[in-house]
């Protein structure tokens, strides 16, 4: 299981907004970048994965959001979601902080999972 967090964003976060964001959440974690799939994956110094962060998606279709997550969000909006190991503080804080400093940035709001 993981612990989600979903940054809605009232603006599309670019690449700069991101790596900020993570920093913020993560300073001393070591970022992959999987181009493949789209993610970025944080890791603390002994290598473990802390955090995997999807790159942001437009949400076009309207009442997406409410159907999924059960909350309104006016449009437009731009779906980042990143996943922390289950019972993991460290991890669970870290996605914490990643979306706060996320939205922060780009104005709009969060979802967890708990």
């Amino acid at each position: 299981m993981t612990f989600d967090v979903v940054g809605l964003c009232r603006r599309e976060p670019d690449a700069e907004t991101l790596i900020s964001a993570i920093r913020a959440a993560s300073p001393l974690s070591e970022v992959e970048v999987d181009e493949d799939r789209m993610l970025f994956v944080l890791r603390n110094p002994g290598g473990q994965v802390v955090l995997t962060i999807e790159n942001g998606r437009s949400v076009r279709v309207p009442g997406e959001v409410r159907r999924l997550l059960g909350i309104d969000v006016p449009p437009p909006v731009w779906w980042v979601e990143s996943r922390a190991p289950d019972d993991d503080a460290e991890a669970e804080t870290a996605a914490r902080e990643f979306t706060a400093a996320l939205v922060t940035a780009t104005g709009g709001s969060s979802w967890s999972s708990r």
